[in-house]
């Protein structure tokens, strides 16, 4: 079966590795026969994208050309891309897109043109560099080619880690601890702040609670270990993850990914099996 989809990723070093996890570019043949829908994973984490050709589809809600501001991501989304779609983006880590940004966005809202008048006196509805986000939206509808996008994306970041302050270092210390599986009511143990506090810093800067982020970060460890290993007993992986049972990991599978672990695990064996058969084809 031809490959349509082309997608590169780049995973900066150094640091950007801090802020962002990738910058990405992908793109669809224009004699593609049908349209091509994809997952996106839950991950707690916002970004950008730049659709640049034709309309596309992020969870059955219609996408115009041009920039995009994403909310955080609580669960799995669907895209759709039609053929001769080209669209490009950066996923930041958890709290940085409110950083760079300024605020959270319940919705995918697009970026809109920079009129200084406007800007001057409705201030709240604009984000922190928005002139900037203009431009580089400009600019990567004239680019050609992954490499040229992805160039564009990275510059723009790096130019932007001049004024960034970055995320509170309790909430990063937070983060962290839930990621290597503490209970939320474990960190006010090792953080200089309340229970209350911490609560306050996660829906400021994730709009959700430590609970929430918890659970996105168990399904998508899981996740990940399904698709190194898709062979591995279920009942094993939900109690190395955190999950009281297999019946709970399945519960949390279906609500943040929308898919059961027996699922996946099967796709990823049937991905893997579609790629060795189009080897042997070649």
């Amino acid at each position: 079966m031809p490959d349509y989809l082309d997608f590169q990723l780049f995973q900066p070093k150094a640091r950007l590795a801090g802020i962002v996890q990738g910058v990405w570019s992908t793109s669809v043949a224009s004699h593609c026969p049908h349209n091509i829908k994809k997952w996106l994973h839950s991950d707690a984490c916002s970004g950008l994208l730049f659709n640049l050709n034709s309309t596309i589809e992020l969870n059955d809600v219609v996408i115009p050309i041009g920039g995009v501001l994403q909310p955080v991501s609580k669960q799995a989304q669907a895209i759709n891309l039609p053929p001769n779609a080209a669209v490009v983006g950066i996923r930041f880590h958890p709290g940085m897109s409110f950083a760079i940004l300024g605020s959270i966005y319940q919705q995918a809202t697009l970026i809109k043109p920079y009129q200084k008048q406007n800007q001057e006196q409705n201030q709240d509805n604009y984000p922190k560099n928005d002139l900037a986000l203009h431009r580089l939206n400009q600019q990567l509808r004239i680019a050609q080619g992954h490499y040229a996008r992805i160039t564009l994306l990275y510059r723009w970041l790096d130019n932007i880690l001049l004024s960034l302050d970055g995320i509170p270092a309790p909430l990063t210390t937070a983060l962290s601890a839930l990621d290597s599986k503490k209970t939320p009511g474990e960190l006010s143990n090792n953080i200089a702040l309340s229970q209350r506090q911490i609560e306050r810093q996660f829906q400021k800067w994730l709009d959700m609670t430590p609970k929430y982020y918890q659970r996105i970060s168990r399904v998508k460890n899981a996740l990940k270990k399904l698709k190194d290993d898709p062979c591995i007993k279920l009942v094993d992986l939900a109690l190395s993850e955190g999950f009281t049972d297999q019946a709970h990991m399945t519960r949390e599978f279906n609500d943040i990914a929308r898919i059961t672990p027996k699922q996946y695990s099967q796709k990823v064996i049937d991905d893997k099996s579609d790629k060795n058969m189009t080897s042997l084809a070649n």
